[in-house]
């Protein structure tokens, strides 16, 4: 390897290290110092930059760095990607975990989708292993072209303001962090080529029977085509989303407690507010029930047959949970996707 300390790159790319610890510091508001993290480290060329990126903070901020793989059984080169990310480790000197699944037999046991039942997977892995091995934080490579992918999958299943601007960098209650989520793609494949780092290429980022492919090969292309800056929007979005999502978190925090559990929305209370400020209190009501996208057109629906007082009415979401209107307001809960009743 080319460089091993931060002190050694070229200006350019030392910055480039110092700009992410930036970001993390404050757009995600997380201190890496002193901190013990898990790198999610595949071997491709996303996780290969931001393990280098960390190794090379990592002495300024008296941080430990361990990095994961998680083979799902999937893929005949399996056996290359592994051995990278075992001598990167080695040439690094920090600890490697080796994790197996077998995602597509329990994709098909659960009547899921591949790709979801992997990152169900991925998740669960680095989430227990983190645990165990005492790690503050899981670290994964998104950057800001999967933020617009991610955007734009967003779009098309109808998600609303400010779930529509993406990922976050810092999910606090899995402890995940995403310290590329502003960096462009070609930032970090030239920031790979001038440290001389390796990396692998997953022949199915490029399956179109994936709908984030899809949308990787053809949508993202075709946008940047129309608007060469439109990377640049969709970093504004996002920071504008982020704002706007603390903006309601607070202001929606006096309101959970006059809600019985978290799941009934007080009619009384809901008549003294604003329009935009139900939506979001249904939303948040939503989330807190579980996994699972509200779509805006149901939310609205729910606002309309609330205000009608359709006392009994039902409106579905994703993820088996529902809200129903009653006397006392507008009761959320899961229910039995066959019997349709109450859990």
């Amino acid at each position: 390897m080319l460089y091993r300390l931060l002190q050694e790159l070229p200006a350019k790319w030392a910055h480039f290290c110092l700009q992410v610890s930036s970001f993390v510091h404050r757009e995600a508001e997380v201190s890496l110092e002193g901190k013990k993290v898990l790198t999610a480290f595949s071997g491709g060329p996303d996780s290969a930059a931001l393990l280098r990126v960390m190794h090379f903070l990592g002495p300024g901020l008296n941080m430990k760095v361990a990095a994961a793989y998680l083979d799902h059984g999937l893929r005949r080169e399996v056996f290359q990607d592994i051995a990278l990310v075992q001598n990167t480790c080695t040439e690094l000197g920090m600890d490697f975990y080796l994790g197996r699944s077998n995602a597509g037999k329990l994709a098909q046991k659960r009547g899921r989708g591949l790709e979801e039942t992997a990152r169900r997977l991925r998740y669960r892995y680095l989430g227990g292993l983190a645990a165990r091995i005492g790690a503050d934080y899981i670290l994964t490579g998104h950057h800001l072209n999967d933020l617009a992918e991610d955007l734009l999958m967003r779009l098309q299943r109808g998600a609303g303001w400010p779930g529509l601007a993406g990922m976050r960098a810092y999910v606090p209650e899995r402890r995940i962090l995403r310290p590329f989520l502003l960096t462009p793609k070609k930032n970090i494949l030239d920031f790979l080529e001038a440290i001389g780092q390796d990396y692998v290429l997953d022949a199915t980022n490029r399956d179109p029977v994936f709908l984030r492919n899809r949308i990787r090969m053809s949508m993202v292309p075709e946008f940047e085509s129309i608007n060469p800056d439109f990377l640049s929007s969709v970093a504004g979005i996002w920071r504008l989303g982020r704002v706007d999502a603390d903006y309601w978190e607070h202001t929606l925090a006096d309101a959970d407690k006059t809600s019985r559990q978290g799941t009934l929305l007080s009619g009384k209370t809901l008549a003294g507010m604003h329009k935009a400020v139900r939506l979001r209190w249904y939303k948040k009501t939503l989330e807190n029930l579980g996994p699972g996208q509200a779509l805006v057109q149901n939310i609205f629906k729910l606002d309309e047959l609330w205000k009608k007082k359709k006392t009994g009415s039902r409106v579905q979401f994703p993820g088996n949970k529902e809200g129903v209107i009653s006397r006392e307001g507008i009761e959320f809960g899961l229910v039995l996707s066959a019997g349709g009743q109450r859990r």
